[in-house]
């Protein structure tokens, strides 16, 4: 299963101290280096987590001309754009991606999407978590926005509530 993510669901694991989930969930995931380039800058929470990602594969995309294509197109930035290009050079699975503009533009091209949220239902369903809630809270306990309405759907499909 070939799956690439944009920044965010890593960015935000990582806050968390769960971006493990992704490779208990999927094994490998993929990134384009324009993504590894923005968890990796400054002082990103993600850096040590990301560096230290053995099952974390770092691609560069053959066509530069694409990601600056579909950003004069969109108002996607780097990172969305060069995953959204890396998934359709590699036929991904899945792209991870959780930008609402990402997302709509992503599944305009027929790439099949999941999120943040999707992938810790996949684990709870896997049975790596012993539930959603509590990593739902911490995230949003660190900033995430995370709706009413998307949180109670995953604590639904957890059968949870």
């Amino acid at each position: 299963m070939i799956i690439v993510s944009d920044t965010t669901p890593l960015s935000e694991l990582s806050k968390v101290g769960k971006l493990d989930l992704l490779h208990a969930v999927f094994g490998k995931v993929i990134i384009p280096q324009q993504v590894y380039e923005e968890l990796t800058t400054g002082n990103h929470p993600a850096v040590l987590a990301v560096k230290s990602a053995s099952w974390l594969e770092i691609r560069s995309i053959s066509n530069i001309q694409l990601i600056e294509k579909l950003q004069l197109e969109t108002d996607l930035d780097l990172g969305e754009c060069s995953a959204i290009i890396l998934a359709e050079e590699l036929k991904a699975d899945q792209l991870l991606i959780d930008e609402k503009a990402g997302r709509k533009v992503a599944i305009s091209r027929g790439l099949t999407i999941i999120g943040l949220v999707g992938v810790i239902i996949l684990a709870k369903d896997q049975g790596l978590i012993d539930n959603v809630k509590d990593i739902l809270d911490d995230l949003i306990s660190k900033g995430t926005r995370i709706s009413p309405k998307i949180y109670n759907y995953a604590r639904i499909t957890a059968r949870e509530i």
